[in-house]
This record gives structure tokens, sequence and C-alpha cells, in this order.
């Protein structure tokens, strides 16, 4: 994965052998062993979906193990209890909590502390209002209009006859053309990335964008993270709702719609022409398939790999739901009358 030079910087390569000591050295109690194909250069971090030859990678969630077979990559970070999965393919870094060990090498590959000098792209034709405040090596294409007291962070991109409302924060972003962005939005937000290990609570480094794409609208008050390791993506076209979160490294496919104050967890994909109802709940790391319909309130704990309305928590097809409030309403009405 390539991590923005314009908003993070220049990563600092790292020889995997002398980045392996420094886990010995620093975290003795988590680390196990190593197997070492070969000595290369560490030169970024990356999820195991998006990963090239000189990234280090970690697994965790078990949903990741599949991809073990078929990639190439500079190291992979893994836990003791799936060391029988260790191959010839890549070199191994065996150790207790990998996400902790994770967390510690992309600080080190990625300080993350860039501070761009060049100047900002502004056009002519765009409309800055009162009280905006503009970071270094911004870009804003023509007909772009920024609200009152909005704040665009360094390097952020803006395409033509976009719209941002009154008070809005937007870091870490490319918005495309034609989109609308309410006020109060935030948009470009640390995920809530943070984990415990012995020490307490740690925070997991976020090295991601968001990208918004076209004719996108963003509503009042809503949140959109950015990713931790890759983007969080709003596809074309997408309606969002005021106060709804879009938690890191979520995809939000062509068309669809979401309503307000729904919540959707990390690395969570929707699909194309999906519509979710007011205070939808979503968990994270799922996949819910193009054309789905979720009534409001719904709370969708696993994958949803049919097309149809679902309902109720957790989220099932909308008549099995009926049928379980009906039934729950009839034991409720039976009970009552035998407690007179």
């Amino acid at each position: 994965m390539i991590i923005d030079k314009d908003f993070y910087g220049d990563t600092v390569p790292y020889k995997l052998s002398e980045l392996i000591k420094k886990v010995q050295t620093l975290f003795p109690d988590l680390y196990h062993s190593n197997s070492i194909l070969k000595d290369v250069s560490i030169e970024s971090c990356a999820t195991i979906q998006k990963s090239n030859k000189q990234d280090l990678v970690f697994i965790e969630n078990p949903k990741y193990i599949k991809y073990l077979e078929n990639i190439k990559v500079g190291c992979i970070v893994i836990d003791p209890k799936h060391s029988t999965l260790v191959n010839n393919k890549n070199s191994f870094l065996i150790c207790k909590m990998p996400r902790r060990v994770f967390a510690f090498c992309l600080g080190l590959i990625s300080p993350g502390n860039h501070l761009p000098a060049s100047k900002s792209k502004i056009s002519r034709n765009a409309t800055i209002k009162k009280g905006v405040i503009l970071g270094n090596n911004v870009s804003i294409g023509k007909g772009v209009i920024i609200g009152e007291n909005t704040v665009i962070g360094n390097g952020v991109i803006i395409d033509e006859n976009s719209e941002v409302g009154s008070n809005c924060t937007i870091n870490y972003a490319h918005i495309g053309k034609s989109s609308l962005i309410y006020p109060g939005a935030r948009i470009g937000t640390t995920g809530f990335g943070f984990n415990f290990d012995d020490n307490g609570v740690y925070k997991f480094p976020h090295r991601g964008r968001v990208i918004i794409k076209n004719n996108v609208e963003v509503g009042a008050n809503t949140t959109i993270d950015r990713g931790s390791l890759g983007d969080t993506i709003i596809d074309d076209n997408v309606m969002i709702d005021n106060l709804v979160h879009i938690a890191h490294n979520v995809c939000i496919g062509k068309g669809t719609i979401i309503c307000g104050q729904s919540g959707i967890a990390g690395s969570t994909v929707i699909g194309e022409n999906v519509i979710l109802g007011a205070q939808v709940g979503i968990a994270g790391h799922l996949k819910i398939k193009s054309g789905v319909m979720l009534s409001a309130r719904s709370g969708v704990t696993k994958d949803i790999n049919k097309v149809g309305l679902m309902g109720g928590f957790p989220a099932v097809p909308i008549m099995q739901y009926r049928k379980q409030k009906a039934t729950i309403n009839r034991i409720t009405k039976q009970y009552n009358k035998k407690k007179k």
C-alpha cells in the first residue's frame, strides 16, 4: 500500500531484521519467534488484501487467514496460535497481540508528522467565504463554494462545482465533482482505533484517506473517518443523511442511500443501491450485497448475501422478522391472560 506523501510525508524504510530486533527489545513478552525468507527492506505497511512485496502486514481476525495462500509480501505479523499456517512463501514475525506489534512498526515506518510547504491552488472561480481556514497544498477547483468558518486541512483536494457548508472540518480527503457537504460535517477524522495491551489502552495509527467521489451528498453533522490502512471510500451518487457515522475503511457503493443516525463500523463493504433506513447499525468487517434494503433500526451482525428487505436485531428477512414480532406479541398476551 502506498501511504499518501501529501498527507503523511515519506516513509522510513527498515530492514526486516532491524525491525524484528526492535520488536524483540521493546516487546520481549510478546515476541515469540520469526522466520525470515529474505531480509528485505520494509517500505510500507498495508492491509493483507492490498499489499505489495515490500509491505508489512498482520493477521489477527480469522476472516483474513484465507489470504495467506496467495500473497507475497515483505513480512506477515501473526499470532503463535496460527503458527501452523507459516509457509515458505513469506517471512513471518510470530508474536502475541499482532495488532499491537504492527501498530508499533507502522509508527516507525510512517511517523506521520508531515507539514507540506507548497502553496495551495485555489481556482479564481471558487468562492471562499468569511472565516475559512485553508491549510498548505490545498487544491480547490473552479466553481467550488466553501462556507463560513470551515477548516480545510493540508493537502485536501476539492474538485470543481462542489460545495462545502459552514463550520465543516475536512482533513486527509479528496472530494470529487459536484458533491455537497452540509454544515457541520467532519470528514477525515481519526477512526476509533483503540486497543488494549498489558499497559492499558494504545492507539492504532491512521495513515489512510477519505475518498468521496462525484455527485455525493453528506448530511449535516455527519462524520466520516479516514482509513487506518487504505481508504474510506464513498462512491458516486451516494446520499448520506444528517448525523450519520461512517467508520474507518468503510466502502460504500454507487447510489446507496443512508438515512439519519445510522452507524457503520470499520472495514464494512456496502454494495451499490443499498438503502439504510434511519438508525440502522452495521457491525464491522461485513459485506452487504448490492440492492439490499434495511428497515429502520435494523442491527446487522453478519454478511448479507441475498437481495431483499431486512429488519430487526439481528437483521433477518422482513417476513421472518414480522413473524417473530407476532409470535412474541401472542406469547405476551397469553402470559398476561394467565396472570389474571
